[in-house]
């Protein structure tokens, strides 16, 4: 053997010998009372040497992996706000229940639809468990039954006729500048494409069977999610009836490479409801009629003033929103005002209902009406409660696929943020190569859902470089 290539062995010889036995020895003089934690990987060499092996055995799924999104994309599954679950959720869940249970990992399909997998851990010490989200439901906002994707091979940056006269070009679209000579895939224009969240339920079942077939790769305890409804605002609504609750998660329903949100928007609707008395407004003095409209139209006016409108908003702010006003049932005497809080700070949401509990009874007085509030929270800002080793270990594992991390706040909600709501507990979405969501003119980057899937294999390793002291 010549001494080239005898070095790496030399090398790794004097890190288990002496270098290792040193930070093990110091770590355990600091903190004596962890005495049975195991440190791991404490050279970037080891860093870069995982991430290599993990590009390489990731390159053996990228085919898998675009066909597996292109198959997913024939799947319908629309969500509805007028029923608890689409027949076409049910059918794609049970379809990626059977696909991804015979992989072999214990693989759950609840009596709600959500598909949880538990990939036991296959090292010896303890390690932080590491979550992944998804969902697998599309939007109901547009035409999604039919989906025909189109992949376009070495894009040349011309403008892209689809029918119904949608188009995608460089000038609306700046993304797709960086696309040239890349993988792309859009629909045909009558559909959503599906990419959201399709692109994340290929990415994580591939990630699935990629573990299953390599047993060699180490990792700790994993646990993975598909959820419904997620277009539909309901995606934690019966998260409980999975053993679903990691200690680091990510969310795969973001966008371009490298994208990384870090907060979101905390979201409640807020019900009021002002009820007037019927009797004929001709003898109201003295029959005690009271008009609940005149009292509901001034509480509107002074809670969702023209300043805190959504589009008086931008960056960090928040906005309020007087999204609409309802007859209850059908009758006239019962108005009700819907109201949309937006805002990255709780605190601002909890100051707009001291005000208008102030406004409502102010108003309840002087028209003689009775007002009666109810509070929906819908999702939640995952930072508020999240471990503070996430984001570095997120920009590490990025780093390592190769990219620069970009750090986002989302201006609206995730399926993160709506488990933070149930399990209070905080999850960074990661992006997934989606664009234009919800759109007829949704287009799909392949380098960048490929991307994503590496990253996975990175977030392992980063978390098993995390000691768990507690």
């Amino acid at each position: 053997m010549t001494f080239k290539k005898a070095l790496p062995l030399i090398v790794a010889s004097l890190f288990l010998f002496t270098v290792y036995p040193l930070s093990y020895a110091v770590s355990l003089s600091s903190r004596k009372e962890e005495t049975k934690q195991k440190p791991v990987y404490l050279l970037s060499f080891l860093r870069e040497n995982t991430a290599q092996q993990n590009a390489k055995m990731a390159a053996k799924y990228r085919q898998t992996l675009l066909e597996r999104f292109l198959k997913y994309t024939t799947y319908d599954s629309q969500s509805s706000d007028s029923t608890p679950i689409t027949p076409e959720q049910i059918e794609t869940a049970e379809k990626l229940y059977d696909e991804i249970k015979q992989f072999g990992f214990p693989t759950l399909l609840t009596s709600h639809y959500y598909i949880y997998v538990d990939i036991p851990s296959n090292i010896s010490w303890d390690a932080f468990s590491l979550g992944f989200s998804c969902h697998y439901d599309t939007t109901p906002d547009i035409p999604g039954k039919g989906i025909k994707a189109q992949k376009i091979k070495k894009y040349n940056g011309k403008p892209i006729e689809l029918q119904n006269g949608h188009v995608l070009s460089t000038e609306t679209d700046p993304y797709l500048k960086e696309m040239i000579g890349k993988t792309i895939v859009t629909s045909d224009g009558t559909t959503m494409l599906s990419a959201d969240d399709k692109a994340g339920v290929s990415i994580l079942v591939t990630f699935i069977q990629t573990l299953a077939e390599n047993p060699s790769k180490k990792h700790g305890p994993i646990q993975i999610v598909f959820a419904p409804n997620e277009d539909v605002g309901r995606a934690a609504e019966f998260i409980e009836g999975t053993p679903y609750n990691p200690d680091i998660a990510f969310d795969l329903d973001g966008g371009t490479d490298g994208e990384l949100t870090l907060s979101n928007f905390n979201a409640e609707k807020v019900i009021y409801r002002v009820y007037g008395v019927n009797a004929h407004q001709s003898q109201a003095a003295q029959n005690g009629y009271r008009n609940a409209w005149t009292p509901a139209c001034e509480l509107g006016a002074q809670c969702a003033k023209e300043e805190w409108m959504p589009n008086r908003s931008s960056g960090d702010q928040g906005y309020v929103e007087l999204h609409h006003m309802n007859m209850v049932d059908g009758k006239s005497n019962v108005a009700e005002l819907d109201f949309r809080l937006r805002d990255f700070n709780q605190k601002n949401i909890e100051s707009w209902k001291g005000y208008a509990d102030s406004v409502a009874n102010k108003i309840s007085e002087r028209f003689d009406v009775k007002i009666e509030r109810e509070v929906y929270k819908q999702y939640q800002n995952v930072s508020q409660n999240i471990r503070p080793e996430a984001q570095r270990i997120a920009e590490n594992a990025i780093k390592q696929a190769g990219l620069t991390p970009r750090f986002k706040k989302e201006r609206a909600g995730t399926t993160a943020a709506m488990l933070m709501l149930k399990l209070n507990r905080g999850a960074y979405t990661l992006f997934t190569g989606q664009n234009n969501p919800h759109a007829f003119t949704e287009w799909l980057s392949e380098e960048d859902m490929y991307h994503s899937y590496l990253v996975l294999f990175n977030l392992i390793d980063e978390t098993l470089r995390t000691k768990k002291w507690n």
